[in-house]
């Protein structure tokens, strides 16, 4: 098995992670709600699964697609920026209140890491690409 996965396995058992699909209503048509319980605390995600790797239902796998969207918010410079690099329309006003929210929530499950930074454990490329830790998750 590929390390990164060990890694992943071994960083979800240890703080308690579950991640499954949210029954809340979707605040963008591109985006699905997923719930992420991380230490105890329970956080509601949109996620844009563009290739639909939340029909894999494998817990890896989902923790990479919701941990890599919360780094994506998180390096994101504003609200403008992440609707632009996301596709989604920032007229629509619940966007703007979830991500003011979010960004407040990233400092919350920041501090699970060691170095207080969300780590997804896969690089951009094999992601993109579907190499790798990816191209393994995803059969």
């Amino acid at each position: 098995m590929h390390p990164d996965i060990i890694d992943i396995q071994n960083f979800i058992a240890a703080r308690g992670i579950i991640i499954w699909l949210g029954k809340g209503v979707s605040i963008d048509k591109n985006l699905t709600p997923v719930t992420l319980k991380i230490n105890n605390n329970t956080y509601t995600i949109h996620v844009l699964d563009e290739y639909e790797d939340l029909n894999y239902y494998n817990p890896v796998l989902n923790f990479v697609i919701v941990f890599r969207t919360l780094v994506t918010l998180n390096e994101s410079e504003d609200f403008l920026v992440w609707c632009k690099q996301e596709g989604l329309n920032p007229d629509n006003h619940k966007l703007l209140d979830y991500y003011k929210d979010i960004c407040n929530t990233i400092n919350d499950i920041n501090s699970c890491f060691s170095n207080n930074e969300i780590d997804y454990f896969v690089s951009d490329l094999d992601f993109q690409l579907n190499a790798g830790v990816m191209q393994f998750l995803r059969r």
